[in-house]
């Protein structure tokens, strides 16, 4: 909402008789932003201007709303609307610093700054790259060229170092390694070792005895029973003779 607009104060004295040029005046010297031009208001003696005024005066000039509007001393103190421009009659004129109303944030910017500030200037740079020397070009761009420079010269050094190198691991290749003797030093495991040896050529001995008893057993009992065939069919023979015998007899 804008602020209601005072009639407009005629201050122009250009129609004035000579007489009237005698009044006393008071001026004002404004100082606007963006590079314009300051205005020069000017003001009788007699009426008291206050900085609302000068607002009104100044939105029908350049239709700067007042609302907008914030004026502020050479020192940078801010005058509100019910303050006069002028502090006494004596005061022949007065410099102003306008400036639009902005909008503000959440604050604490200014405060951070100033903690920052000896913290800043106590950290001393050493990095001066940004700048420039007398031809104009940054240090940054003049280190970098003189690197480049230094590499390519350089080039040919580390392509020999590089193939020496190769061939050195090559010929280390090629030369047959030593075999290298361990010495097992662990007394309780080679124990160990013997005594599972010992148990398993106990083992496989006994095993084999028993092997061979077996079969010395079951080779006995084959002879025996082959000889008691062949004698059954030695009986079973001789008995078969004797019956033809008897019957041959009795035939006859």
């Amino acid at each position: 909402m804008h602020q209601e607009i005072s009639p407009q104060i005629d201050f122009d004295l250009s129609n004035e008789t000579p007489e009237e040029y005698d009044i006393k005046q008071q001026s004002v010297i404004v100082n606007l932003f963006g590079g314009r031009k300051p205005v020069c208001l000017h003001f009788p003696t007699a009426v008291r201007t206050k900085i609302f005024d000068l607002k009104q005066i100044i939105f029908n000039r350049l239709l700067i709303d007042p609302e907008e509007q914030q004026y502020y001393t050479i020192a940078g103190k801010w005058l509100s609307d019910s303050i006069q421009v002028f502090d006494s009659d004596d005061v022949e004129f007065v410099t102003l610093n306008l400036k639009l109303r902005l909008f503000g944030g959440k604050g604490g910017f200014g405060s951070m700054l100033r903690a920052q500030g000896g913290k800043m200037a106590s950290q001393k740079t050493t990095n001066f790259e940004a700048c420039r020397d007398l031809n104009g070009r940054r240090l940054r761009t003049v280190n970098e060229a003189k690197r480049l420079a230094d590499l390519l010269e350089q080039e040919p050094e580390r392509k020999r170092a590089r193939k020496e190198k190769l061939l050195k691991k090559i010929e280390e290749g090629m030369v047959e390694q030593p075999t290298k003797k361990i010495r097992f030093d662990d007394t309780e495991y080679l124990k160990a070792s013997e005594e599972m040896k010992e148990k398993v050529h106990d083992a496989v001995c006994e095993a084999m005895s028993k092997k061979s008893n077996s079969n010395a057993s079951s080779s006995s009992a084959v002879s025996n029973s082959k000889a008691l065939s062949l004698w059954d069919v030695v009986e079973s023979g001789s008995d078969s003779s004797e019956d033809d015998a008897s019957d041959v007899d009795s035939g006859d």
